[in-house]
Parts: C-alpha cells; structure tokens; sequence
C-alpha cells in the first residue's frame, strides 16, 4: 500500500538557511523532519564555524524574504523586533557600477533585510523548534546517505561527537550540505554518473569588518554598493547597515589583489574605489572588529537535472547545486525559493509517497531554471575579466552592450529601474528585460545615448 507523507520521515542534512527554510517546508507534509548538523547550534546569536562566510556580510533579498515568509507565518515581524534592518533598494542606496550611470536615489519599495547570518538562523530555528514534528539535532556529522535494495536513499548514517554512530531511516533526504559531498559520494557508491558541472573563476577575496558610528556621523543611507569598471578595476566595496547600531564593511579585490587587514592600509583600499561614499563613511567611523578575509575561486553549477537515473529519495538544494559569486548576496534567497518550489511540489501531490518518482525530476528542473537568472548576472560580471577562468558565451559582447543600455535607462526611468531591481532580487522573472518594448528602446539608447535622456 502506497503510503503517506505524513506517516513517514524526512531528514535534512545540514541547518544552514537552505537546511532550515526546506526543513520548514517539508513539516507541512511529513511526520517527522530531523535536521542534522555538524556544528553546535547555539542557543544565542553568535557565528558557526561550519558556516564558512557567517562572519561575512549578508543580505536578504526582497524575492527570499517573501519565500520565507511563506514558510515561517510571522517571519518578518520577528526579523524586525530582533533588529534586522530594512532597506528600500532605490532611495537607501548608494549604487554604482564604474562606467555606466550611477543610479538614482529614489523609493522602489522594494526592500533588502539586512542582518546578520547568525541572527537569521537563530530566528529561523526558535520557529522550527516551535513545530512538534521538527527536530534540530546538533553535533551529528552525517557519514553516508544509506541506499535500499533498489539503490535509492533510504536514510543515512549518522556521528555523534562522541564518536557514536546511529542510522536514520527516512522517505527522503535533502542534502543542504553546501558542499554537496553526500550526494555525490551516494552517487558514487551506488554506480551512477556523476553531474556535469559548469564552472566560472572569481579569484575573488574579500575582507570583512564592523563598523560603528557615533551619533550624528552615521551615512545617510543604509547600503552602498561600489565597484570598479570591468577589467581595468577589480575593486569592490560595500557597506551595510545591520542589527545592533552595527555596519558590515566590505573590501573585494580580484585575481591576487588581496584587501588588507591592517586599519590604515584597508582605508587606503577604500579611497581606491571609484566612489567616495565608503571611504568617507569609514573614516567617520569606529572599528569593532577583526578584519577577516574570505577567498573565493569559482562559481560553480551542478547540471543535476541532466541525469536520468537520480535517484528517488534524494534531493540537493542550495551551494550543493549552484553557488554564484557572493557580492551579489542571492545565495540565501534562491535556497529559500527552492524551499517553496519544493512545498508547492508535495502539495500538489496529494501525499502520495510513490509521488517522489515524480517529484524529484520536476525538483531538479525547476532549480535549474532558477538559479539560470543569478548565474547569468553573476558570471558576467566574472567573465568581464579577461583572466577569469571559464567558458564564455558567444554573444557576450551583445550581452554586456544590452546591459549597460539597461543600467542607461534605470538612470532615467523609474520603471525600469524598478525592473531591473525586481529581476535581480528573484521577484519577477529575467524575460521581462528582453520584451521586444524594452529591446526597441535600449537599441535607440545604445544607437543614440541622447535618446535615454
């Protein structure tokens, strides 16, 4: 007899904020959901050290937000009174992209969520431990995903820190490693081929601090994004307002040119950006933190889907499939959107176990044509770089001419503006900057540069 959903398990491998938002989708249909994460989850806001950028600058996009809410009813009223900070995208930023317009600062209503990744997960996880079903099990390092006879996932195996092993039997495991080593090692061990995978280089490093600013001397906006014109400049800054009075500032430099750590030599990095905001802003400022930096090599995208024996039982989400150079900040909101992808694929499925036949293929496909909108803006950016590692697709000359005709009307338009930020925010889809409207009038932009005026 073909059982149910809610008379079976799930387990979720990994509680970063893809193991979480998935975890919270899977309680609306399954009976019990086990997360297992390696790391102690602390009870307070403090970093993971299995969550290799937590000390880093992270910023909720408008398009995750409203996932999560989705799966966590009240999610942002309790982002809100934890400190989180809103931002509307338009009239509290300071955005500038070397060699094209800088925008405008005007009211999009469109928001960011800026905090910290130890206070998203920390609210995320009080509202999963609010759920009977839900378990949050720390300090269990997930050795193998279990196959059955017919070499689907049928649990896993599972350390304590202790050096106790246990084995969970479940319908289905979700691997939000971020790595995705437990996949492809079930893959592996069961006979089947691995995913191609398409791969972009960054060389990208990045250095990390906190600011505070006294009374009086804080920016008069709530996030600055500033980077130098592709490729003469790699350089790159941010700077974010978060929970606690607190600012994340951020120095990226490309291809070896690596952001210091040293407080005046980090200023010095900063007045090299093409835009003074940071600079200015930092030097009105108080340190109050290390700087710490993070290196990042490549993009990589794990063509999952392409497979036509994966297996039943076992779905990756999140960094095990795709992740994109992380200044655009879109990691956390498509893992989130995966979750509700997910949610409405077991809704529509009646309950049915034998449903995960269908599930997953239709799964993998739609991830892959959501992370095809922050791959395609990501690795352009990347590809820019004559040095940067990767394929390059034929028409990139076209593609980045489109865009900065884009970026020449979002100077000047309100709407497209708002498009433009929609789109990159995951709210409305990438088409929708290519109707044969918007093609006429970039191509009279890019002919005639009077005409976007």
């Amino acid at each position: 007899m073909d059982k149910r959903f809610a008379e079976q398990r799930a387990i979720v491998i990994g509680a970063g904020i893809g193991g979480l938002a998935v975890a919270a989708a899977l309680a609306n249909h399954f009976g019990q959901v086990v997360v297992l994460e390696r790391d102690e989850l602390p009870a307070e806001v403090r970093p993971r050290p299995g969550a290799a950028q937590t000390r880093h600058l992270h910023v909720l996009l408008s398009g995750g937000a409203a996932a999560l809410a989705e799966l966590f009813p009240g999610v942002h009223t309790r982002l809100i009174e934890a400190g989180a900070q809103l931002a509307d995208v338009g009239a509290d930023a300071n955005f500038e992209l070397a060699g094209t317009p800088k925008l405008p600062r005007r009211e999009l209503n469109i928001y960011s969520w800026q905090l910290s990744r130890p206070l998203l997960e920390a609210v995320l996880r009080e509202q999963l431990r609010e759920r009977e079903n839900v378990q949050l099990r720390e300090l269990s390092r997930v050795i193998e995903i279990v196959p059955d006879e017919n070499n689907r996932a049928a649990g896993v195996r599972v350390e304590s820190r202790e050096g106790k092993h246990d084995e969970l039997d479940a319908l289905l495991v979700i691997d939000a490693s971020g790595r995705g080593v437990p996949t492809l090692d079930f893959l592996k061990a069961t006979g089947r081929p691995l995913p191609t995978e398409t791969t972009v280089g960054t060389d990208l490093t990045y250095g990390t601090t906190v600011y505070s600013f006294p009374d009086g001397a804080e920016p008069d906006f709530k996030q600055a994004w500033v980077h130098g014109k592709a490729p003469e400049q790699g350089r790159a800054g941010f700077l974010v307002k978060r929970e606690n009075g607190l600012w994340d500032a951020v120095l990226a430099g490309r291809l070896g040119d690596v952001p210091p750590i040293e407080d005046d030599a980090f200023l010095a990095f900063a007045d090299t950006l093409p835009n003074q905001a940071i600079s200015t802003a930092l030097r009105r400022g108080r340190r109050e933190a290390p700087i710490v930096r993070f290196g990042y090599p490549e993009s990589r995208w794990r063509h999952f889907a392409d497979l036509t024996d994966f297996p039943v039982g076992l779905l990756p989400l999140g960094d095990a499939v795709c992740n994109t150079n992380p200044v655009f900040g879109q990691g956390m909101t498509v893992a989130a959107k995966e979750a509700v992808m997910l949610h409405r694929l077991l809704a529509e499925s009646g309950g049915h176990a034998s449903s995960l036949e269908t599930i997953g293929p239709a799964f993998l496909k739609e991830m892959e044509d959501l992370v095809k909108t922050p791959w395609s803006g990501a690795t352009a950016l990347d590809l820019a770089y004559p040095q940067t590692k990767g394929e390059r697709p034929a028409d990139m000359r076209q593609r980045s001419e489109y865009q900065a005709g884009v970026m020449k009307l979002a100077a000047v338009d309100p709407d497209v503006h708002r498009l433009m930020v929609e789109v990159r925010h995951l709210v409305k889809p990438a088409n929708l900057l290519h109707t044969p409207d918007l093609q006429q009038r970039v191509q009279a932009v890019l002919q005639h540069p009077a005409a976007s005026s």
